[in-house]
């Protein structure tokens, strides 16, 4: 019989098993009002299923190392002073390779330091406050799946964080946030993973992480995705899809991966701090967008080799205006990009490369475009009523500007770039220090997390000697082991 099977057929016994192990010391806490935690040890899969029925408020479910099934979750409540855990004694020893787990109707509940093998979806239905962290993801995988979903109605501030997720060689995301026949679960955060080796590319459905859908792309998710690194990510055209409005993109590092940061769907996607690194990666891209009210701010574009689709950066174009099908492509309105570096891509910024509508009422400014190839301003659609403004353009090789502009809009000079550990940042005298023809309230530091001041140098860095807060992220600054 099955471990899972096996499951269903002692949950009498395995209540049993808990009324008899709070007698037990050494592996039960005493539980009282003063003192909601206890502590509960198991080592096989009957005593796990036991004590996720019994959870309640505190409960610290403790695995040994050793191999588990595992059962689903329903109706339990920890509070934010007394979560209940389920974490492994030793980080990454207490595996997970049968069963599959859904929290359902839950809050405060977190999985900790577990490994996952087996093959079916994680899910969090109609739960809030449920925390997936230090885990490692191996999910066994025979067709198309998704490894972690969270969905239903009253969905809302789960945190996935700390993880490690790969390898995928079949369809279906590492994280999907989804919701409500109508609503995106609401205030997730997704931050500190390693998502990596996904692949090969495939035209859809592979996405590393998909916040939102079409159906529901009307609504607004408020999600986070901050400080993950993404690392030979080459699943999808879209790495991280974003589908709905109202999200954060944020502080992230993208290497060696094809694809982008697309916003396919939604409104007012906040896109920034971004690092995009494409070591030598064929079709390694940065950001694409679609919509209205975009703001797209200090991020750092370096090496990549895409084009179209895969630009470093895309202002696309839409197959429909502000009116069409859910899983149309929207024209974009009103992006405001600014204070963006770009060094030696082989496209840079772009503007509709595709579909029939070009961008309209938008601004790009005050960013700093190095290169040697092709156009560094490349209009393949003329955009409607839009504005150039305090940019520094330096073509290099066979490099030309591409769009005749005044000199306030795209001043052609070198911008005395410096090479400081494989970034490129404002040198000495550079004609960028303090030259941003504008200030934004929204852009309040740079892409090292170090302040603006009140004359904002041109592009995503600041000169400043200001300790640096924030790099590109390498795996040991996420995944579980992380700080």
């Amino acid at each position: 019989m099955k471990a899972h099977a096996r499951l269903a057929a002692t949950a009498v016994a395995s209540a049993l098993v808990v009324v008899a192990a709070v007698a037990l010391p050494q592996a039960i806490g005493q539980a009282d009002e003063a003192n909601p935690r206890r502590v509960i040890d198991v080592g096989d899969s009957e005593q796990l299923a036991a004590a996720m029925s019994a959870a309640k408020a505190g409960d610290e479910i403790v695995l040994a190392d050793g191999e588990y099934a595992i059962d689903g979750m329903t109706g339990k409540h920890g509070t934010k002073d007394a979560p209940i855990t389920v974490v492994a004694k030793n980080r990454g020893q207490a595996v997970i390779n049968e069963g599959q787990l859904e929290v359902d109707k839950s809050s405060y509940v977190t999985f900790e330091g577990l490994t996952w093998t087996n093959s079916d979806t994680l899910k969090l239905t109609s739960s809030n406050n449920v925390r997936l962290t230090r885990n490692v993801f191996r999910l066994a995988e025979e067709e198309s799946l998704k490894w972690v979903i969270i969905q239903g109605a009253d969905s809302h501030h789960n945190r996935v964080d700390h993880n490690d997720f790969g390898e995928k060689h079949q369809l279906g995301n590492f994280v999907t946030i989804d919701g409500s026949e109508t609503e995106q679960s609401q205030h997730d955060r997704i931050d500190h993973n390693h998502f990596h080796d996904i692949g090969p590319r495939a035209e859809n459905e592979m996405e590393a992480v998909r916040i939102g859908q079409s159906s529901i792309s009307e609504s607004s998710g408020n999600t986070i995705v901050e400080n993950n690194l993404f690392e030979n990510c080459d699943g999808d055209p879209e790495i991280v899809s974003v589908k709905s409005n109202d999200n954060i993109v944020r502080y992230n590092t993208f290497r060696s991966s094809q694809g982008a940061l697309v916003q396919r769907h939604g409104n007012r996607g906040q896109l920034y701090g971004n690092f995009f690194l494409g070591e030598g990666e064929e079709g390694s891209g940065g950001i694409r967008v679609y919509g209205q009210d975009h703001r797209i701010f200090d991020n750092y574009f370096q090496g990549l080799t895409g084009t179209g689709y895969d630009a470093a950066l895309q202002l696309d174009g839409g197959d429909v205006d502000t009116d069409g099908s859910l899983d149309s492509h929207f024209r974009v309105y009103r992006a405001t990009v600014v204070h963006n570096t770009f060094v030696d891509n082989v496209s840079n910024i772009e503007i509709g490369a595709n579909y029939e509508h070009a961008p309209a009422d938008s601004i790009v400014a005050d960013n700093v475009v190095t290169g040697g190839e092709g156009k560094l301003f490349n209009e393949l659609k003329t955009p409607k009523n839009h504005t150039y403004q305090g940019n520094i353009a330096w073509p290099t090789g066979t490099a030309t500007v591409g769009v005749d502009a005044p000199e306030d809009a795209i001043a052609v000079t070198d911008p005395r770039l410096t090479d400081a550990d494989g970034l490129y940042r404002l040198g000495e005298n550079s004609p960028a220090i303090d030259a941003a023809s504008a200030t934004h309230e929204f852009v309040t530091d740079d892409m090292d997390g170090q302040d603006r001041d009140d004359k904002p140098d041109t592009g995503a860095d600041e000169r400043s000697t200001a300790d640096v807060t924030r790099h590109p992220l390498s795996p040991g600054d996420v995944g579980p082991d992380a700080p």
